[in-house]
């Protein structure tokens, strides 16, 4: 009697059994990329019914997962880690802030801030300011595309 024609499972010794193999397909969760592998099944994989019942729940956990991606860190790491960045950009900024008042600027903003004193300062800002106002007369306003040059007027 053959068990590969439907008489029941096949036995260990059988070459059915012997050329099975089991594929186990993971996912890289930083990359996102599959990992494909083929395993010889033994039989720690595939345990008889009096085995231990939790080995089986694991099996199934891997099995029967959601379809979606399952978060990486839990609520409280993301916080923390929300927070750090915060206070790293807080400290960022009041360095940005404490160097941009020795940088060039309008002069209404140098008289408000009380640096008006600091020569090298002024000088800087009045180049900065008559810079702006020549760019203003090269570009009076109203003076840009005005569509006045279309060329094909079918589109």
């Amino acid at each position: 009697h053959d068990s590969r024609m439907g008489g029941g499972p096949p036995r260990s010794g059988d070459a059915a059994n012997e050329s099975m193999k089991l594929t186990q397909i993971t996912q890289n969760p930083m990359t996102g990329q599959l990992d494909i592998r083929q395993i010889q099944p033994n039989t720690t994989m595939f345990p008889s019914a009096t085995s231990t019942l939790p080995q089986r729940q694991q099996i199934s956990n891997t099995v029967f997962r959601p379809h979606w991606n399952l978060p990486t860190m839990s609520l409280s790491e993301l916080a923390e880690r929300e927070r750090a960045e915060a206070i790293q950009r807080g400290e960022a900024q009041k360095i940005a802030e404490e160097q941009a008042k020795f940088q060039p600027r309008r002069y209404e903003q140098l008289v408000r801030d009380g640096m008006e004193d600091d020569e090298k300062l002024v000088e800087a800002s009045a180049k900065l300011d008559r810079d702006w106002d020549d760019w203003k007369e090269a570009n009076p306003r109203g003076s840009g595309n005005k569509m006045s040059e279309r060329g094909d007027r079918n589109f």
